[in-house]
């Protein structure tokens, strides 16, 4: 079975690091072509390292382009594969119809989050769902969000989770790689507004204003970057909060945090979440996406309205103030839990089902 990916692009993020994952499975029946429409990265040389073939059409992807719908049109042709996967609004658009159009007998379009389209966007991905075949969603509330929007009828509307790959090796981080003086909290996102970074700058500027020792570390890169750091400075929390830029392994900054937070408005599921959890790291989300799909509040982390400064405020100072062997038992709750759900082996067996068509 030869199964095309294709996605925006294959440099940074939560689609690209699916995609580095997925492309370590093995299984000689399978043939895996990871494709971006423009360009790659990180991702695709890791892609590449696992012995993966790796397209990069370099194409414009804003929505509509002709040219890009014809050059995929043009390489599905040619491939002839038996499946086409496409992730996210951009790859979902193009790729759905230049695979139609090629005569691709499976075609998949796999929404991410909970996208905020106008009147005629929805309009627009009305008819590019009714084209696939299957349509997916990584949470309930994704899903259930498309059929409010578009009725896409429940037979190929279809929740495939996320995953982790899992590594039984216990990382060597220390707490000192961050502030050991300090209570330390950690974020692994793309520096984008609907990531709502500030509420944590908010919070973590009250806690310091209270004499609570905390440091914030954001792992991660955007165009929102420059922003959060003046409103950094004009809290006036420098000593407390660190940028580190994008990471190719996030791993020792959250084993060596005391707390992992995820503060988005939407979400689909949160791979950084995921991360977090599978790392023993005592995790808060807001009620996004899978988040409370997973998370069991108090038992396995903790969950927060989104867009609540004051609610995150005082859930991470109730955290706070919990002993440093309750938040442990917590933390090692939410591994459990990612551990026993959300394998690539779980993960592969649904998609296979979809590819084959017997879902």
């Amino acid at each position: 079975m030869k199964i095309i990916r294709l996605s925006t692009f294959l440099d940074f993020g939560g689609i690209e690091s699916k995609m580095v994952n997925l492309s370590t499975t093995t299984n000689a029946q399978v043939e895996w072509i990871f494709c971006a429409i423009g360009k790659g990265g990180v991702a695709s040389e890791k892609i590449k390292a696992n012995g993966k073939r790796v397209v990069l059409f370099e194409s414009a992807y804003r929505i509509p382009s002709l040219l890009t719908i014809y050059r995929l049109y043009r390489f599905f042709k040619a491939e002839q594969p038996d499946v086409v996967h496409t992730s996210g609004a951009e790859a979902n658009f193009h790729g759905v119809l230049a695979a139609r159009w090629a005569g691709v007998k499976n075609v998949v379009a796999e929404e991410i989050g909970i996208p905020k389209h106008g009147f005629l966007a929805q309009k627009i991905f009305g008819v590019i769902f009714k084209l696939s075949h299957y349509v997916l969603g990584e949470s309930k509330m994704v899903c259930d969000n498309l059929y409010k929007l578009y009725a896409i009828p429940k037979q190929k509307l279809k929740i495939v989770s996320n995953f982790v790959v899992f590594s039984f090796e216990k990382g060597s981080a220390q707490k000192e790689t961050l502030q050991k003086d300090f209570f330390t909290i950690v974020s692994v996102s793309r520096l984008e507004p609907v990531k709502n970074i500030e509420s944590v700058l908010k919070a973590a500027a009250k806690l310091t204003s209270e004499k609570i020792p905390v440091h914030y570390t954001i792992v991660g890169e955007g165009n929102h970057r420059k922003v959060l750091e003046a409103l950094v400075a004009a809290l006036q929390i420098e000593n407390n909060v660190t940028f580190v830029g994008f990471q190719s392994d996030p791993v020792p900054f959250l084993q060596a945090s005391d707390l992992y937070v995820l503060t988005s408005f939407t979400e689909g599921f949160s791979n950084s979440l995921a991360e977090a959890l599978y790392n023993g790291t005592p995790s808060l989300t807001t009620k996004v996406g899978a988040a409370e799909e997973i998370i069991t509040d108090n038992q396995n982390g903790w969950l927060v309205e989104a867009a609540d400064d004051e609610a995150l405020f005082r859930k991470i100072k109730s955290i706070i103030a919990l002993d440093s062997e309750t938040r442990k038992q917590i933390g090692q709750a939410g591994r459990n839990t990612i551990v026993e759900n959300y394998s690539i082996d779980k993960h592969l067996e649904t998609l296979t089902a979809i590819y084959l068509k017997k879902a």
